[in-house]
């Protein structure tokens, strides 16, 4: 039969079909070139031989195709068939799966594709030549960007010689396992993957599970998590130590002895790991008795001692309390008597004596400082009471710490001039104005700073005196005030922070003071959550440090200061005082009448009320808390629901900082406690009657209310 001359046509088809198949022969050749080698041929080179050197078989598999798109020459050694066997018949796998394995074979290879395989598998092969091996599979995934399965790269590794190893372990496990089950120990044997190869009736007794679903399970599948971490962290020690392992533990209400060593095979391999334990809670419990008697016959002897010991103690801190509450209240009734001396004194000389302007002035400026000293004095007694009681208030709010440092630094840089002490007085902040605002207790803080900084002042004659602070690396606020003053010994420093004390009753006559500003700097620094110590040395000076935590705080604007003046002009202001005493209103009158303010009174809460809702003229209200029939409190709430704008400044002779936060609460825009210092006053009503309140909420001028600490 003569074969026919294809056609023109047929020839253009054929050799159209051609160009395709070549066309689709190059895009697979790059695909395979970019799927697996860069164009490098360095790592070409590098690729080939690292897949060529290892004894295990490195293939990628072409998804949904099924081609292999490269698998290495290791296959005609684990398998028996060359590599273009594989490409050239991908299902060629099929014949090396061993018949009783082929249905999980392909289950595991479903389950890959839907992302449900173990990582691992192992399986039964038979080579080309008929031998039949043991082989791991590691397979990977390969997944487009749209989630679709586009190839699969795996490892296959022949694992023949360890399953014959955990067999033979295991038939010969069999032998042993009539011996190890009549004995109370608890035994077992594991491979060095943690599985359970054997155990005995003791083991699976010990764990509540049957011997048969312990077995190929590991430590995880038994125990806690917890439990189960640690005796594989115990195995792997064996492993890579190959030394035996002794222990003693606690397993709930059980104590057991367990000795645990490694497996090695003929070429001293390790291959698994064989332990037994022994419950020995009767010997511990036997142990534990005798030892409770001892320490029972040692506990009595040290009652004994310490009964002896606290008795004399006891007896001590009793004589040594009553010196030391003996020379406070010795040292109290000086410090009173002292200040109110002086107050008595040149009160009775200003009123008995005809003096000159300058005398007189000289005698009032004595009696203000002493008031101040006996106020301060009175205020050190209530802290250091509720410090001792656990009743200290904590507010915390939002301030400028650099601004905080600037006033205190201005005050005592007054006191020195005042002293004529030749001392620099210097202060260094740790953060810009922008960032220097701060949360927590202003007043404590100012509170500790001052005590600190008197105390500096107090035991310096000449030198320097600086304070500021730092943000540490523990993120604390670290305060300081440093001095060159006469210091302290190391003794002294141990106590200087107990009340009462002081490091020296010399000091005491030459210095003066409570002994109480260091103790109460000590318990608000607890009470704020930061702590407080000092360094020094005898007559080179001391260095006080105290921290709180770092809390920062919003930014605060000061840009609208004002610059006062020594006198006032309020010609044309209205200003309601809302006071029932005479005294206090007189004093408040006579203090506002040179600045030609009109002066209005109200002796009630309701008068005060009327007074506003009638005069329409009342620029600011100086509100006083405790009066009758409506106190300060419930008079500024209805004020501030008929006219918010209007300024309200408390003033009052509740002086805590709980009052203040109770003032600014109930709707006062500033607080003023009593006594009341003038030059503050005058500044506070300047500065509202100045900047109306509306103004000062526009620009954001207001008094941050505070948060009480539980």
């Amino acid at each position: 039969m003569t074969s026919k001359t294809p056609s023109y046509e047929q020839l253009l088809a054929l050799n159209q079909q051609y160009k395709e198949q070549v066309l689709k022969l190059k895009e697979e050749v790059n695909l395979l070139r970019k799927s697996f080698l860069p164009e490098e041929s360095y790592y070409k080179d590098r690729f080939y031989r690292i897949t060529e050197n290892v004894n295990d078989v490195v293939y990628r598999l072409a998804l949904p195709e099924f081609r292999y798109e490269y698998i290495s020459p290791q296959s005609r050694e684990l398998f028996g068939y060359e590599p273009e066997d594989f490409y050239k018949s991908p299902l060629l796998i099929r014949r090396l799966i061993h018949p009783s394995y082929f249905r999980d074979f392909l289950a595991h290879w479903r389950g890959l594709l839907k992302g449900e395989a173990p990582e691992y598998y192992e399986i039964k092969i038979i080579k080309k030549n008929g031998e039949v091996r043991w082989m791991q599979q590691k397979n990977l995934v390969i997944r487009n960007k749209k989630g679709q399965a586009v190839a699969i790269e795996g490892i296959v590794t022949d694992i023949t010689n360890r399953k014959l190893t955990e067999e033979a372990l295991i038939n010969s496990e069999a032998q042993k396992n009539a011996i190890l089950n009549n004995l109370p120990h608890l035994a077992w044997l594991k491979d060095c993957d943690g599985k359970y190869l054997s155990v005995n009736e003791s083991f699976s007794q010990s764990v509540g599970k049957s011997v048969e679903e312990i077995i190929g399970k590991t430590d995880y599948d038994i125990y806690p998590g917890e439990i189960a971490q640690r005796y594989r962290d115990e195995d792997l020690q064996i492993i890579l130590t190959r030394k035996q392992f002794f222990l003693e533990e606690q397993q709930h209400d059980k104590w057991f002895e367990s000795f645990r060593a490694p497996i090695f095979d003929t070429s001293g391999e390790v291959i698994g790991i064989t332990g037994i334990s022994l419950e020995i809670s009767t010997r511990k419990q036997n142990e534990e008795e005798v030892r409770n008697y001892g320490e029972k016959l040692a506990i009595q002897n040290v009652k004994l001692k310490l009964i002896n010991d606290e008795l004399k103690s006891a007896k001590e801190k009793a004589e040594e309390s009553d010196k030391l509450k003996s020379a406070f209240l010795a040292n109290m009734s000086h410090e009173i008597r002292t200040p109110m001396n002086a107050i008595l004194g040149f009160a009775t000389l200003i009123r008995n004596r005809v003096l000159t302007e300058m005398k007189r002035k000289q005698y009032i400026d004595l009696i203000n400082s002493n008031c101040r000293q006996l106020l301060h004095i009175i205020t050190d007694i209530i802290d250091i009471s509720k410090i001792e009681a656990g009743q200290i208030s904590v507010y915390d709010k939002n301030f400028n710490l650099n601004k905080v440092l600037n006033e205190l630094y201005l005050s005592y840089s007054n006191q020195i001039e005042v002293l004529n002490k030749k001392i620099r007085l210097q202060y260094t902040p740790g953060l810009s104005n922008e960032d220097s605002s701060l949360f927590t207790d202003k007043v404590r803080l100012e509170q500790i700073l001052s005590n600190l900084l008197s105390n500096a002042l107090k035991f310096t004659e000449t030198g320097t005196i600086e304070f500021g602070y730092f943000v540490d690396r523990r993120r604390d606020i670290r305060f300081f005030v440093r001095d060159t003053g006469i210091g302290m010994s190391d003794e002294e420093q141990k106590v200087i922070f107990d009340r009462f004390r002081q490091v020296s009753t010399s000091y005491n006559k030459l210095y003066g003071g409570t002994g109480l500003g260091l103790s109460i700097c000590k318990g608000l620094t607890e009470r704020l959550g930061g702590k407080i110590w000092v360094e020094s040395e005898y007559e080179k000076g001391s260095s006080f440090y105290f921290t709180i935590p770092y809390k920062p705080g919003i930014q605060i604007d000061y840009r609208e200061e004002i610059d006062y003046d020594l006198e006032y002009n309020w010609k044309g202001k209205t200003i309601l005082i809302a006071e029932d005493e005479d005294v206090n209103y007189n004093l408040l009158e006579t203090v506002l009448s040179p600045t030609q303010a009109r002066i209005i009174r109200a002796k009630t809460g309701i008068e005060a009320i009327e007074r506003v809702e009638d005069d329409e003229q009342i620029n600011l209200v100086l509100m006083d808390i405790k009066m009758p029939d409506m106190n300060g409190f419930e008079a500024t709430r209805r004020i501030k629901d008929r006219k918010m704008d209007l300024p309200i400044i408390a003033q009052t002779a509740y002086a805590m900082s709980t009052d203040e936060e109770n003032c600014i609460r109930s709707g006062c825009d500033d607080y003023l406690p009593k006594p009341l210092r003038i030059d503050t006053l005058l500044k506070k009503v300047d500065q509202y009657l100045r900047i109306p309140l509306k103004t000062k909420k526009e620009k954001g001028i207001k008094i941050e209310t505070g948060i009480e600490r539980s």
